[in-house]
């Protein structure tokens, strides 16, 4: 019996794996946006090392506690950070003119404090504000000042919400990177995603999805203190307090209706507080989830690598009665063992791949060639399963950021050449393949019209080269727009490197060809509809051609018509085999 990879292990492909089998219904319900993302802390690794923060706080109070003027109202306080560090004070007081880095209990104390970072926010300075650890102690503003680029995780939340499957995020992290990452894959356009700290601002207009920051956010705290500095929540009593205090009602009834509503994908030990928990209990009292859910999902998926005391707790607290019969089957359907980053990469993918798949299926079957479709759908899957296979860490790194940035830039770099005839506008930013969810694409004209299921056959007739050993596929070997949207090269002795162009109609090659996209001359270009294949058809080959309407000069680029070689195959066989001969790598 083969051994089940922990969250550590496992890969992205084998990821994508149980999002086909054992969790298909999930994966199904979040490319439908049944499923709200909620983050925890683990999915921001760039934030202030907790560590760091909880040595600041202890630096800060110890300090003051030997000073003169401020003893009596510091000492108490570092007593107490000792106590919960359960180290008895008598035993470390001759090193309280130290700094705390040079103690040999300092890890010890780090560790122990770790658990407990909300009661050291906790502790009291007289004199002082409730908040004084947070914000003078450590100084949250500074801490969080120049932050890092979003992560892998961030970025592919972020390509969740462009394509509609993520509609609503609830956080208890107050870093901004998930802001960072839709703000710059939406190239900068405002309202994107609704971010809500203060409950007005749910009165505010909608965005592809709404952000609920319940426990506040640095950004909107150091930006304007005055209006947002008291959301921000971290220490015990705040913690406890919440959800009962009046001006958080408007936030907790959100949240309340979140759990309701949809479905929970949980990342980064998100749901751990007793306030959330409190506030899924009265989520079940309002409309409680069913178990057993099938046909539908689960109400819960955890990516973690065990279920955690708090999630076990949320579980007993959803379903009730029937968790005490069904604990083991209700947590095999809820613990999808992986981390969320590679979860939210297998996410990713799998929208994008069954987007495509649908669109394909869409253009054959109005075409009349629907059991082409089917046949060309395997194809597909293999180009999406083998760019999960790429999806690992860099030498070196212990994240996948650089693959997921390199992704984002070769699929948006192929999409705009498709749609427009030249490279993305922002090279920052991400080519929406469509905002609608996977139920309504069959809704969505404007994919259609676009002509983006045939890009769905092109990349399928492109992958049956690839696996029956007519030619390789690489990405770009320049960033120029002459290097294409991939390059192919022929398995054999005398095959070179040939830049693959997929675009949606002979305008869009026309605007390359006069951009210099073919200056080369041994550009492929496949056209999705027929109109090169008419254009040129009665004066010379439609495959390659001497010259290009409008210009004068040798141009030996070749064309492949899409359009013309559907209207003429039969069958899924005869469409790969005249594919191929049109390719003429």
């Amino acid at each position: 019996m083969a051994v089940t990879p922990t969250a550590n292990d496992i890969a992205v492909r084998e990821v994508l794996e149980k999002l086909e089998s054992e969790f298909a219904s999930a994966a199904n319900a979040v490319a439908n946006g049944e499923f709200a993302v909620w983050v925890g802390s683990g999915i921001s690794r760039q934030a202030p090392n907790l560590g760091n923060l909880i040595e600041r706080a202890f630096d800060y109070i110890r300090e003051r506690a030997i000073a003169a003027g401020t003893a009596a109202a510091y000492m108490p306080a570092l007593e107490e950070a000792l106590g919960l560090a359960e180290v008895e004070p008598a035993t470390v007081q001759a090193q309280y003119g130290q700094p705390l880095a040079y103690w040999p209990e300092h890890d010890t104390i780090i560790d122990r404090l770790w658990n407990k970072y909300a009661r050291v926010l906790d502790i009291r300075i007289a004199g002082t504000a409730a908040d004084f650890i947070l914000w003078d102690a450590i100084d949250i503003r500074q801490a969080f000042q120049d932050p890092a680029p979003p992560a892998a995780e961030h970025l592919c939340i972020a390509i969740l919400i462009l394509e509609g499957a993520v509609q609503s995020i609830a956080s208890a992290n107050w870093d901004g990177f998930i802001e960072a990452a839709v703000d710059r894959l939406s190239n900068r356009v405002p309202g994107v995603m609704q971010v809500v700290v203060d409950p007005g601002q749910l009165r505010g207009p909608a965005g592809r999805a709404r952000l609920l920051k319940f426990h506040g956010c640095i950004e909107h705290a150091a930006r304007e203190p005055s209006a947002f500095r008291r959301f921000l929540t971290g220490s015990y009593t705040q913690i406890m307090d919440w959800p009962e205090k009046p001006e958080f009602l408007a936030m907790c009834n959100a949240v309340v209706g979140l759990a309701t509503a949809q479905k929970t994908l949980v990342l980064g030990l998100s749901i751990q507080d007793n306030n959330l928990q409190t506030l899924f209990a009265r989520a079940k009292a309002a409309h409680a989830w069913p178990w057993p859910c099938a046909p539908a999902a689960p109400a819960h998926i955890f990516c973690e690598d065990r279920i955690q005391q708090g999630q076990r707790d949320v579980l007993r607290l959803s379903y009730g009665d029937a968790y005490n019969e069904n604990a083991a089957a209700i947590h095999e359907a809820t613990l999808l063992r992986a981390w969320g980053e590679k979860v939210l990469i297998a996410l990713v993918l799998k929208v994008l791949g069954d987007k495509l798949s649908a669109l394909m299926e869409l253009t054959l079957t109005a075409l009349g060639k629907g059991l082409v479709a089917g046949e060309l759908e395997p194809l597909l899957k293999a180009v999406r399963d083998d760019i999960a296979e790429l999806a690992v860490p860099a030498p070196g790194a212990h994240n996948r950021t650089d693959i997921v940035n390199q992704a984002i830039t070769l699929w948006s770099r192929m999409l705009s050449l498709f749609r427009s005839g030249r490279l993305p506008i922002s090279a920052d930013a991400y080519e929406t393949l469509s905002n609608s969810t996977l139920n309504l694409i069959a809704t969505d004209q404007n994919a259609q019209a676009a002509g983006l299921g045939r890009l769905g056959v092109a990349l399928s007739l492109l992958q049956y080269g690839r696996t029956t050993g007519l030619w390789e596929i690489h990405k770009p070997v320049a960033e120029d727009l002459k290097s294409g949207a991939i390059t192919a090269c022929a398995l054999r002795l005398d095959g070179t490197n040939r830049p693959i162009f997929v675009v949606k109609s002979a305008t869009e090659a026309i605007a390359l060809n006069m951009n210099g996209g073919f200056a080369d001359g041994n550009a492929i270009i496949l056209h999705a509809d027929d109109a090169w294949h008419q254009m040129v058809g009665s004066g010379a080959s439609a495959r390659r051609v001497r010259s290009a309407p409008g210009r004068t000069g040798r141009v030996g680029e070749t064309h492949v018509s899409l359009g013309n070689l559907l209207a003429n195959c039969g069958d899924a066989a005869t469409l790969q085999q005249e594919f191929v001969k049109e390719m003429m790598l």
